[in-house]
Order: C-alpha cells, then sequence, then structure tokens
C-alpha cells in the first residue's frame, strides 16, 4: 500500500497542501480532482520529494518510500508541459530503467516489446518534440511500464487527447488495475473519471474535502464536488445572448 500521511507544504503567500492524507490499495484507482491551484501539483511534487515538505511522511508497504530503493515501484506520468523534448524516446526510458535499478539488457527488451504493443516501434529513436501530442502520452507511458512500478500516478493523462486515444488509454488503465497496479488519477475530465475510478478525492485550497469510495451508478462527480467544496455565488449569464440590451443614459 501507499500511504501518504499527514503532508504539508506551506508557502508564504498561504498557499500549499495541509495535512493531506490518502492511501491507495493494489489494484485501486483513485481519482484527484481539484480547481487549478487547489493544491494537486503540490501534493505530487511533495511526494516525490521535488518540494521539501514543511510535515508528513510518504509509506510504501510500511516503509518510507525514500529508503530501500522504494521509489523505483512507483511511476510519475507527468503533465505534457514537462517532457523532455530533446531526448529520444529509447534513451529517455533506459536512463530511467537504471535510475531504477534495472538491467539494461533486460531493459532494452521490455522496451522494444512494448513499443511494438504501442504501435511506436519506429519511432524508437525519435524525440518527444517530433511526436504528435497523442504520441508523446503513449510514449511516456511505456516508458512507465519498462521497469513494471506497482504504482502508478498520472497528472491529467487524457488532456490534449483525441476521442480513440483517450479510449485506449482507459482500456490500459483498468487493465493494469486488473493486474494489481495502484493508480491514481488527477484530471479536470470528471466524466472520464466516473467509468475508471473506485474511490475519489476531492481537494480545495490544499484541503481534503472528500476521500471516499465512489460508485458512479449511485452519484456523479459533479454532485460530490457541489456538495463538498466551498459554495460559489452563481453568475448571471442570462443576457450574454440577448438582443434587449439597456442603454447607458451616461453613454452617447
Amino acid at each position: 500500500m501507499l500511504k501518504v500521511v499527514e503532508v504539508t507544504k506551506d508557502f508564504k503567500n498561504g498557499t500549499g497542501v495541509f495535512d493531506f492524507s490518502l492511501e491507495l490499495k493494489p489494484g485501486q484507482i483513485i481519482g484527484l480532482v481539484g480547481d487549478n491551484g487547489s493544491g494537486k501539483s503540490t501534493l505530487l511534487k511533495s511526494v516525490f520529494n521535488e518540494y521539501k515538505k514543511d510535515k508528513g511522511q510518504v509509506f510504501l508497504n510500511d516503509e518510507s518510500i525514500y529508503e530501500n530503493n522504494n521509489l523505483s515501484k512507483i511511476c510519475f506520468f507527468p503533465d505534457q508541459s514537462v517532457y523532455p523534448k530533446d531526448i529520444s524516446i529509447f534513451q529517455f526510458a533506459i536512463h530511467d530503467a537504471l535510475l531504477c535499478g534495472m538491467n539494461k539488457k533486460e531493459a532494452i527488451t521490455r522496451l522494444d516489446m512494448l513499443l511494438e504493443k504501442f504501435e511506436l516501434k519506429e519511432y524508437r529513436e525519435k524525440t518527444f518534440y517530433e511526436l504528435s501530442a497523442g504520441m508523446q502520452k503513449r510514449a511516456m507511458l511505456v516508458i512507465c511500464l519498462v521497469t513494471q512500478p506497482e504504482y502508478l500516478i498520472l497528472d491529467e493523462p487524457t488532456a490534449n487527447l483525441d476521442v480513440g486515444t483517450r479510449i485506449e488509454f482507459h482500456k490500459i488503465l483498468k487493465m493494469l488495475s486488473k493486474e494489481g497496479v495502484g493508480i491514481l488519477i488527477t484530471s479536470h475530465m470528471i466524466n472520464e473519471l466516473e467509468e475508471m475510478i473506485d474511490h475519489l478525492v476531492i481537494i480545495e485550497k490544499g484541503q481534503t474535502k472528500y476521500n471516499k469510495v465512489f460508485n458512479n451508478k449511485k452519484e456523479s462527480i459533479e454532485d460530490i464536488y457541489k456538495k463538498s467544496t466551498t459554495k460559489k455565488v452563481e453568475k448571471d449569464y442570462s443576457e450574454i445572448y440577448s438582443s434587449k440590451i439597456k442603454n447607458d443614459p451616461k453613454q452617447k
């Protein structure tokens, strides 16, 4: 089990994450939902020690994930904006595998098998810059799977993808879940999440607002989100397309 315990990262401007806890079990798919600036990215960066935490711990099977090469059992699928655009799929995949302690020969064998499965074999020596958005994401998933991680954390994995590629991603993630891989997904695509997740976590202003088992036959993410987060004043858009525009006497 991957366990995040009371993680806090407090920035000087008052933003961050505060006493955030989460448990991800093998085979489970958790959806992490929140507005832009809610703390999702800060949480992920704190988990992977990109940000130094003010408080809290992260465990894998009751051991710190920062000990005994435990981080190698967790793969992070980042937002597309941070992909290394100037190195090839092969270079990145093998570099990542070696950092995880994998044998180079075994890594190359797995990479070539996965590239064939994902129909990316001809792009083995291509850089991310040379690939389309959909191919970049498929290539990143291949790189994640080379090391056979126990847990997969994905940041907006289907953003900017066409319908066919999204369906393919959903199918792959469900298959990995059945194989026992624990999956955490951050996404704004709540309709897609509803078809995949079995647990929902909602974060607002760095704080957990909801953390429960999810069943799409009982309730929608949208309804849960509205009930769990701070009520926002609804704007009146009723006249934005109206031809009856009131004249302002101050204007000529």
